[in-house]
């Protein structure tokens, strides 16, 4: 009987052998392969889904990475956005509050930024529908939701019936609705127009013929003689109109382009002051619109729009750019909602962990919040679920929480350098200590109902390499320069279940030697991680952590602003199987869904929110690869690629690294 391998053997060929078929691949013909890399993303088009291809190639044995740091393309964005908990019943709020579905929850906290934050989840056991979100704030453990009692299942039902409310609230007002009618832009030619530049302030115009009335606010005077070439009219007194922008001169007799501006009037998207400025896109809009101004519609505009008073109190939104005319027909089969977004193009803070370490990132129990450097924390963080070793389990400030739920922010300084938590903090305590090493991790926020559900694969590493019969027999022999092929899948999982100190998934590496034979290394989990992707293989796992990057990094020639994305892989096994002095090439893809993603019903999560994107209107990307070898020797490779704003067809967009010294 042949001696038993060493354990050391066994673990590694496991490593490898165990996680996909290997595949026996030609050795490469021609002139030799050399250090290099290549990204790709694919589809390459702004505002939409794409998948990142990370493939290099490191021939020499002594360039082979133990670990690596991919940087993402600059104008990628990956899922953002962070939720927390409702929980509480239902209920009709009577007719003085038309009708509207009431929500009562001791644990959601709210507050006056909740309004028209999209809420998902269930009441009495039934998926709330589409496109619902908050409509009005009550107190801190009231609102009213934008949808009738009669289509949430509560019409006559009082708080004392127990109608169960299971959801989620967003951290943002982004939200998608229903665009019952898009009215259209239009341009005349106008003549007599005379624009005039006072002592002081914005520049007022009168008009010859007709002279500008009430029904002019709003519209658009193009004219070079106006500041940044056009301004709205912002009210008439006496046929004078004021206009938004100042004059550079007074000029009379004028024919210009004036514009009538198309506006979208919505029952569920509760158009706001606070939305002017924001970005709004749908089918009947520009791919650059933006919010004007907005109101309620009156009976007389509702009459005047549709012929009926069908309109009435729906609100409006006045946006700029080309506006064709549309309509929903929620009674059609399919449906068509005609929806509208708003803000699909923001950013807002994550869910996410921190890694404590006592000191970039700190507990401060005697103030009760959690420190950090300048820009980890944004006001979006307020009201999020706060968990981990060394915070208060419960908002109550304690370890049992009661009705009012978990602990939470309440308050972010203003250079995002702490926050403070509601239920206060007891700092790290010799249990947290135990867990050091495995990271220290607090968890800021719950997924949102478009993160990838937790296990969802989304991601793949393959390699072409020389496998060592020694530690995966059956392999050829090494003299034989034979190649194999390995495919290993990565799982997502979210923030609030990586580290030890969570209580959920924990990431380690491997080494063979001194001491044990065997060395199991914790790894902890960078801080500012919203998500980590687990490579399983029947022996051990290993990771990678999608980070989001909360200051500039300079890496050589390429500077990757505050927001953008990099991922961290702070250990790779297939070094343990390589014949010696032998290379590999290895091909990391990060795919822009998931079956959790994808499988998110229309209207009932935050809009536009891929696994990973493409922001609109980029046209430049920079990105950057940063292997290490196991001797610790370092090297840094970047590049740049050119979007089309409009996108095309073809093969995504293709950059070659170049090794920077």
């Amino acid at each position: 009987m042949k001696a038993m391998r060493s354990r050391a053997a066994v673990i590694a060929g496991a490593l490898l052998a165990s996680t996909a078929m290997l595949v026996p691949l030609a050795a490469p013909a021609g002139a030799a392969l050399v250090d290099g890399c290549s990204f790709t993303t694919n589809p390459a088009s702004g505002g939409s889904q794409s998948a990142l291809r990370a493939a290099c190639n490191f021939p020499t044995a002594s360039s082979v990475p133990a670990k690596n740091v991919i940087s993402d393309f600059s104008n990628a964005q990956w899922h953002n956005g962070a939720a927390k908990a409702v929980n509480g019943v239902a209920f009709d709020a009577g007719a003085l509050a038309g009708n509207l579905t009431a929500v009562y929850s001791p644990n959601a906290h709210f507050t006056t930024a909740d309004v028209n934050r999209v809420i998902y989840g269930t009441i009495g056991g039934t998926a709330i529908g589409a496109y619902t979100n908050i409509k009005v704030y009550l107190d801190a453990q009231t609102v009213l939701l934008n949808m009738p009692a009669t289509s949430t299942g509560v019409s006559g039902k009082t708080a004392l019936d127990n109608v169960a409310v299971v959801a989620k609230v967003e951290n943002s007002s982004i939200r998608s609705g229903v665009g019952a009618i898009t009215t259209p832009s239009s341009t005349a030619s106008t003549a007599g127009i005379t624009i005039t530049k006072p002592v002081s302030g914005n520049a007022t115009s009168t008009k010859t013929g007709t002279a500008w009335s009430a029904g002019d606010v709003g519209k658009q005077i193009v004219s070079s003689y106006l500041t940044g070439g056009a301004a709205f009219i912002t009210g008439v007194t006496g046929g004078v109109a004021s206009l938004s922008t100042t004059a550079t001169a007074t000029k009379t007799n004028l024919t210009l382009p004036v514009n009538t501006l198309g506006m979208v009037i919505s029952p569920t998207l509760g158009f706001a002051a606070s939305d002017v400025g924001r970005s709004i896109d749908g089918t009947p809009l520009s791919s650059t619109a933006k919010i004007v101004s907005t109101g309620t519609v009156s009976s007389q505009m509702s009459n005047a729009i549709a012929g009926s008073g069908a309109l009435t109190n729906f609100t409006y939104a006045v946006v700029t750019g080309a506006v064709a005319f549309s309509q929903a027909d929620l009674a059609a089969s399919p449906a068509n909602p005609n929806q509208i977004s708003v803000g699909s193009d923001e950013v807002y803070s994550s869910a996410r962990l921190l890694s404590i370490d006592g000191t970039n990132y700190s507990i401060n129990a005697s103030n009760g919040r959690i420190e950090a450097p300048a820009g980890t924390f944004r006001g979006s963080d307020k009201g999020l679920p706060v968990g981990g070793c060394g915070i208060y389990t419960g908002a109550n400030g304690t370890n049992s929480p009661d009705s009012s739920g978990q602990n939470y922010i309440d308050n972010v300084a203003l250079d995002g350098s702490w926050a403070s938590l509601a239920g206060g903090a007891y700092g790290t305590n010799p249990a947290c200590n135990a867990v050091a090493a495995f990271g220290i991790n607090v968890s800021i926020g719950l997924p949102t109902n478009s993160a990838p559900a937790d296990g969802d694969v989304m991601s793949m590493i393959t390699s072409t390499l020389q496998l060592s019969p020694t530690l995966v027999p059956g392999s050829d022999p090494c003299a034989a320069g034979t190649y194999e092929g390995t495919t290993i899948m990565g799982q997502w999982y979210n923030p609030n279940v990586i580290g030890a100190s969570l209580g959920g998934q924990q990431s380690v590496s491997v080494t063979f030697g001194p001491p044990n034979g065997i060395n199991l290394s914790a790894i902890k989990a960078p801080s500012n991680t919203i998500g980590g992707i687990k490579y399983p293989t029947a022996v051990v796992s290993f990771w990678a952590f999608v980070v989001t990057r909360t200051e500039s990094e300079t890496i050589k020639d390429k500077t990757f602003a505050a927001g953008t994305t990099k991922v961290s892989l702070p250990w790779v096994p297939t070094l343990l199987a390589l014949c010696s002095g032998t290379g590999i090439s290895s091909e990391y893809l990060f795919g822009g869904t998931s079956i959790g993603t994808q499988s998110v019903a229309t209207g009932t999560a935050r809009p536009s929110n891929a696994l990973r994107g493409l922001k609109r209107g980029a046209t430049a990307g920079d990105v950057a690869y940063q292997p290490t070898t196991a001797a610790d020797v370092s090297s840094a490779w970047t590049g740049a690629g050119r979007f089309s704003t409009t996108g095309a067809l073809g093969q995504g967009v293709a950059v070659k690294l170049a090794l920077q010294p």
